[in-house]
């Protein structure tokens, strides 16, 4: 019984994979190129600012909104205010920054006014948000719901900055998130001071109404060194590009899977650049392509642990493969951001869309057991909706203690509004 449902799961996978990519769905578009600012960790997390900012007929009607004006021309002079009489009453500051429900409310009210009297905004959903894949969780929604989602989203993830890295409240995994200072200390209180001066004395430069808020969150992530959403970017051009020209030429007929991923394990210790049970699923996984059961070796993990550690662990592991087994590079794909199994799955997703594997082929999950049983118990399905709102994936087969057959959901596109280091 239970292998019959998981066949209807796959087949409704792959239509719903197909089907992202027809007209009626206006979803995910392989070929659309994102817009980018001079900030690659805005562009990950609050895409549709980025948007905004480089689309210029969008651009103009924001500024042209005299409600969204108003707004912004009190909120500025609120941080000059603010500027002048907080000191290091750092609670003074964020007040200044962080978005209420009614705040949230009453910008999608006015959002909802610019959609339905301009079809510019209309077709701005269509050409650029919908085909982004970063809302792709909103797919089957219309285009002003799409939009009201989006700013929800980005009002939230500023807000979780502002509120982990700026007023210290733990993050869902404090251990390896956590802000990097002492809050109450005199000289982190001190550095809000500063970061909301820099705001203040930049503010006539900010005429979006957003921008003073994200800017200031921004800013957090900088203080507190978690700048992790930005490493080895762009992946397309540095670590990844051999492979993803090598991608264009292969026969996939050839192999049985796609991709083999290898998710990381953190070093426990200072100065170890590679955990030893990293090294063991390294050795699987080159056992499983020098069989050719795949022709991509994918290593996934990021600089998790110990907490801020200088060392990737798909970095690691790609050298690993590269001297200790003389795997080619343009044989791995490097995904240097993940800091769960969770997204050692989605991002690798991620990967296979938009470098253009085959999405309906099987792909190889290659791990040590300990881990492998953790991935097929029901209770990993769960964590992965608790924490990204779907499951990136669908288990297909176990092959024995190491190996379990799956395929990519793409519902793995959409941003993570809630966590900055890898969303």
């Amino acid at each position: 019984m239970r292998q019959h449902i998981l066949k209807l799961a796959i087949c409704f996978l792959l239509l719903s994979n197909l089907n992202a990519f027809s007209q009626e769905n206006k979803g995910f578009d392989p070929s659309y190129k994102l817009l980018q600012s001079n900030s690659i960790v805005q562009d990950k997390n609050f895409y549709l600012f980025t948007a905004i900012q480089q689309v210029p007929k969008i651009k103009h009607l924001f500024l042209s909104n005299e409600k969204l004006a108003n707004y912004l021309k009190a909120k500025k002079l609120q941080i000059i205010e603010g500027a002048k009489t907080c000191g290091t009453n750092s609670d003074c500051y964020f007040s200044s920054f962080l978005w209420s429900e009614k705040d949230v409310k009453f910008i999608s009210a006015q959002l909802r006014k610019l959609y339905s009297s301009n079809t510019e905004i209309k077709k701005f959903i269509q050409d650029y948000l919908r085909p982004s894949g970063y809302f792709q969780n909103y797919v089957n929604l219309s285009d002003e719901e799409i939009l009201i989602k989006a700013w929800e989203d980005a009002a939230k993830g500023m807000n979780h900055i502002i509120n982990v890295y700026g007023r210290g409240m733990k993050p869902l995994y404090p251990k390896i998130d956590s802000i990097g200072y002492d809050k109450g200390s005199l000289f982190y209180r001190r550095l809000i001071d500063i970061n909301s001066n820099s705001i203040a004395n930049n503010i006539k430069n900010m005429d979006l109404f957003f921008e003073p808020s994200l800017q200031f969150a921004i800013n957090l992530l900088d203080i507190n060194d978690r700048f992790e959403a930005s490493s080895y970017e762009p992946l397309a051009l540095r670590e990844n590009k051999a492979t993803i020209e090598r991608i264009k030429t292969i026969d996939w007929d050839k192999y049985k899977y796609a991709v083999i991923l290898v998710p990381g394990y953190g070093p426990e210790k200072e100065r170890v650049s590679i955990n030893p049970v990293a090294k063991f699923r390294l050795k699987l996984a080159v056992e499983r392509y020098r069989m050719k059961l795949a022709p991509i070796i994918v290593v996934s993990g990021g600089r998790v642990h110990p907490y801020q550690t200088p060392y990737c662990e798909a970095l690691e592991m790609r050298k690993f493969l590269i001297e200790r087994y003389q795997i080619p590079k343009d044989a791995i794909l490097v995904e240097p951001h993940a800091r769960h199994t969770t997204t050692n799955f989605r991002n690798t997703a991620r990967l296979i869309y938009r470098y253009g594997i085959p999405f309906t082929k099987k792909d190889l999950v290659t791990t040590t057991k300990y881990q492998s049983r953790y991935i097929s118990n029901l209770g990993f399905d769960k964590r992965c909706i608790r924490e990204l709102g779907y499951v990136p994936y669908v288990l297909y087969k176990r092959l024995n203690q190491n190996d379990i057959e799956f395929l990519p959901v793409i519902t793995s596109l959409q941003m993570n509004s809630m966590d900055p280091l890898d969303p």
